[in-house]
Protein backbone atom coordinates (compact mmCIF):
# COMPACT_ATOMS: atom_id res chain seq x y z
CA UNK A 1 0.00 0.00 0.00
CA UNK A 2 1.20 3.65 -1.11
CA UNK A 3 1.46 6.65 1.30
CA UNK A 4 -1.13 8.18 -0.73
CA UNK A 5 -3.70 5.23 0.12
CA UNK A 6 -2.69 4.82 3.86
CA UNK A 7 -3.17 8.71 3.74
CA UNK A 8 -6.58 8.80 2.10
CA UNK A 9 -7.73 5.55 4.90
CA UNK A 10 -6.84 7.89 7.74
CA UNK A 11 -8.28 11.20 6.20
CA UNK A 12 -11.67 11.50 7.66
CA UNK A 13 -10.20 10.13 10.95
CA UNK A 14 -10.77 13.21 13.07
CA UNK A 15 -14.51 12.94 11.53
CA UNK A 16 -15.08 9.59 13.20
CA UNK A 17 -13.77 10.75 16.91
CA UNK A 18 -12.60 14.07 17.60
CA UNK A 19 -9.64 14.63 19.52
CA UNK A 20 -11.50 16.24 21.80
CA UNK A 21 -13.30 13.12 22.79
CA UNK A 22 -10.64 10.61 22.57
CA UNK A 23 -8.30 11.47 25.47
CA UNK A 24 -7.88 10.60 29.07
CA UNK A 25 -10.99 12.24 30.64
CA UNK A 26 -13.23 11.38 27.88
CA UNK A 27 -12.15 7.84 27.44
CA UNK A 28 -14.52 5.12 27.26
CA UNK A 29 -14.92 1.73 26.85
CA UNK A 30 -16.93 1.72 23.78
CA UNK A 31 -13.08 3.69 22.48
CA UNK A 32 -11.54 0.99 23.44
CA UNK A 33 -13.60 -1.79 22.14
CA UNK A 34 -14.00 0.30 18.59
CA UNK A 35 -10.08 0.01 18.64
CA UNK A 36 -9.58 -3.55 19.12
CA UNK A 37 -12.36 -4.05 16.86
CA UNK A 38 -10.57 -2.25 14.09
CA UNK A 39 -7.61 -3.76 14.84
CA UNK A 40 -8.78 -7.64 14.40
CA UNK A 41 -10.77 -6.53 11.21
CA UNK A 42 -7.44 -5.34 9.63
CA UNK A 43 -7.83 -1.77 9.39
CA UNK A 44 -5.10 0.76 10.17
CA UNK A 45 -1.60 0.72 9.09
CA UNK A 46 0.19 -2.99 8.57
CA UNK A 47 3.37 -3.33 9.70
CA UNK A 48 5.92 -2.46 7.09
CA UNK A 49 4.18 -0.21 5.69
CA UNK A 50 4.51 3.59 5.14
CA UNK A 51 2.78 6.03 7.95
CA UNK A 52 1.51 8.99 6.80
CA UNK A 53 3.61 12.44 7.23
CA UNK A 54 2.88 14.32 10.25
CA UNK A 55 4.63 16.48 11.78
CA UNK A 56 4.86 17.05 15.41
CA UNK A 57 6.65 19.53 18.15
CA UNK A 58 9.90 18.69 19.43
CA UNK A 59 10.42 19.29 23.39
CA UNK A 60 13.57 21.37 22.63
CA UNK A 61 11.48 23.37 20.25
CA UNK A 62 11.43 23.17 16.86
CA UNK A 63 9.08 20.14 15.12
CA UNK A 64 10.00 16.94 13.49
CA UNK A 65 8.64 15.61 10.43
CA UNK A 66 8.26 12.08 9.95
CA UNK A 67 9.66 11.97 6.36
CA UNK A 68 12.79 13.63 7.03
CA UNK A 69 13.24 10.19 8.47
CA UNK A 70 12.77 8.02 5.89
CA UNK A 71 15.40 5.44 5.30
CA UNK A 72 16.08 5.24 8.90
CA UNK A 73 14.87 2.90 11.86
CA UNK A 74 11.63 4.33 13.09
CA UNK A 75 9.81 3.62 15.94
CA UNK A 76 6.51 5.55 16.59
CA UNK A 77 4.84 4.57 20.52
CA UNK A 78 1.81 6.79 20.79
CA UNK A 79 0.54 6.21 24.35
CA UNK A 80 0.12 8.01 27.94
CA UNK A 81 2.15 7.71 30.63
CA UNK A 82 -0.94 8.76 33.31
Amino acid sequence: MSVPEVARQFKNLEERLGSDEYNFNHFRTAHLVGDVKRTIAGEGIKPGELAPDFEMPLARGGTLRLSSLRGKPVLLHFGSIS
